[in-house]
């Protein structure tokens, strides 16, 4: 698959990350598809950002 055909396939399914992300008396995680937690960051944002960070390490 080409790069470009990748990102426009992430654009389509943003949705979904913000279903990774959840909350807990401990601070913000998010989940992996192979069901893994990351985490805990103090702010929704930091947990988002860590996100993008994690899909786009393991896009290359």
């Amino acid at each position: 698959m080409r790069k470009e055909d990748r990102s426009s396939i992430a654009d389509k399914n943003d949705f979904e990350r913000s279903d990774r992300l959840y909350q807990t008396n401990d601070g913000w995680f998010f989940t992996i598809r192979q069901g893994a937690s990351f985490g805990p960051y103090q702010t929704r944002q930091h947990a988002e950002q860590n996100l993008q960070s994690f899909v786009e390490l393991v896009a290359k």
